[in-house]
């Protein structure tokens, strides 16, 4: 059985317990098992469990027994316990932000999980959790430090009788004790090796912990940037590399054309895959103001689609646009312009796409062209931009223009990264804020860098 949703606050009690009881009662009915698969995220909370993938492997456990093997794979952004390694034999995680080798690493499980069952392997795992986050605008495994980090887990594979190694970044906005970074090695039958080798690991992050937490460009000096070096499009079909094998993408290799194409902004404070609610106009508004012309952005507006689709294709309206969902997230737009296409939402990606997805939908939706020159497709869905075909299936060209707007941190890198000439990081506010410090903890650890400066030693 397989259930999914947008993450977007904390999960109820009874939708917890109706998922959970029709998992584990399949899981109970239909046994006895000679091995478990599990694919959770890892930083699920739910109003009984904010631990909450901690309490369902502690579930499965306890349905199949002591001596079942039962393998998890996680997503990168896990906010990992001791529970939940303890409830499971192997424990792996994904190794890459944007998240490109899905299907290696579940592989990766199922591989070790077969093995055991066969009895050519016997796995024991270490998790070690040192006081540490890493802020979710140096998440990219692609860029310094967390390059060299995620180089040295895969590299710790080479040392005799490691069978996995794993490096959680952690899912900062979850206010729960686990929130943070972690590690965890996975040994044949070696527990003190497994200790060892996940200690190491972290303890090469602790060095560079300052340079995990660095800030980045506002509003205004991210628009000024994106003006000033702005050069021109790439030549036609001409896109900078993208990895389609599930290696990690790194940044865009210098070429005679890697300087051309739009400057790529992505919008920290609403990163729909983090929580967000995909309508914000921080940075639509300040555009507006500095009169940018060849802009696109998405918003999810309901209301406005509404309004442009019952005035109809050619039409020309005046709309108040995003800023509608709470007050975090900016206030509604004023834009004057023309309905040019009309569209249900659902299209597909072929292309290598953050977390292995191609099949999406926006919900009716509208491209709303401005009288000032900017390109807003207005969503019925909450949509994040990880999908280059979510703009050409609208008859829009990415390509075309200036400055791109994607909500999201690293997710929209493989979609935008092949056409962008630079990618800038906003530290726009919003739910997904990469200011840390304008959340109120309450179940966070503390001592915890960098909100403060404990003293670790691996």
């Amino acid at each position: 059985m397989y259930a999914v949703t947008g993450p977007i606050g904390t999960i109820t009690k009874d939708a917890y317990d109706r998922l959970s009881s029709e998992m584990l009662g399949m899981l109970r009915d239909q046994g006895p098992w000679d091995a478990v698969l599990l694919s959770n995220h890892g930083a699920a909370v739910s109003e009984e469990f904010p631990d909450m993938d901690g309490e369902f492997t502690r579930a499965v456990r306890e349905i199949v027994g002591p001596d079942v093997p039962v393998g998890v794979t996680l997503d990168m952004h896990a906010n990992i316990s001791k529970d939940t390694v303890a409830n499971t034999d192997v424990c792996v995680v994904w190794r890459t932000c944007p998240h490109l080798d899905t299907k290696l690493r579940g592989r990766k499980t199922a591989d070790l999980i077969y093995r055991t069952v066969m009895g050519e392997i016997n796995p024991v795992q270490h998790i070690e959790m040192p006081p540490m986050l890493v802020n979710i605008v140096k998440q990219f495994t692609g860029q310094e430090p967390m390059k060299s980090l995620v180089d040295e887990c895969v590299e710790a594979n080479e040392i005799p009788k490691v069978l996995d190694t794993s490096i959680s970044e952690g899912y900062p906005y979850s206010d729960v004790e686990e929130m943070g970074m972690s590690w965890i090695a996975i040994t044949d039958g070696d527990p003190e090796l497994a200790e060892k080798v996940s200690k190491d690991l972290a303890a090469s992050a602790w060095e560079r912990r300052v340079d995990l937490n660095r800030p980045v460009a506002s509003i205004p000096d991210a628009l000024r940037q994106a003006e000033e070096r702005y050069v021109g499009p790439k030549p036609e079909g001409v896109e900078n590399y993208l990895p389609d094998d599930g290696s990690a993408l790194a940044e865009a290799e210098q070429s005679d054309h890697s300087h051309l194409g739009p400057i790529v902004l992505m919008d920290v404070g609403d990163n729909i895959g983090g929580g967000s609610s995909a309508d914000s106009t921080h940075i639509l508004k300040v555009a507006k103001e500095m009169g940018i012309e060849g802009y696109l952005q998405s918003l999810y507006d309901p209301e406005s689609v509404e309004a442009c689709v019952a005035a109809g294709v050619g039409a020309e309206l005046a709309l108040d646009v995003g800023g509608k969902t709470d007050d975090m997230h900016g206030e509604p737009v004023h834009v004057v312009g023309t309905v040019s296409v009309i569209d249900d939402g659902p299209y597909e990606e072929t292309r290598p796409t953050h977390g292995g997805f191609r099949f999406y939908n926006d919900g009716k939706r509208v491209l709303f062209n401005t009288t000032d020159g900017m390109t807003i497709l207005l969503t019925s869905q909450r949509s994040g931009n990880t999908a280059r075909e979510q703009m050409y299936s609208m008859g829009i060209n990415p390509e075309d223009y200036r400055i791109i707007v994607a909500k999201g941190v690293s997710s929209p890198r493989p979609a935008y990264q092949p056409i962008a000439a630079e990618i800038i990081i906003v530290n726009s506010p919003g739910v997904t804020s990469a200011d840390l410090n304008t959340f109120e903890f309450h179940n966070r650890r503390i001592p915890l860098y960098p909100f403060e400066e404990p003293d670790y030693t691996p």
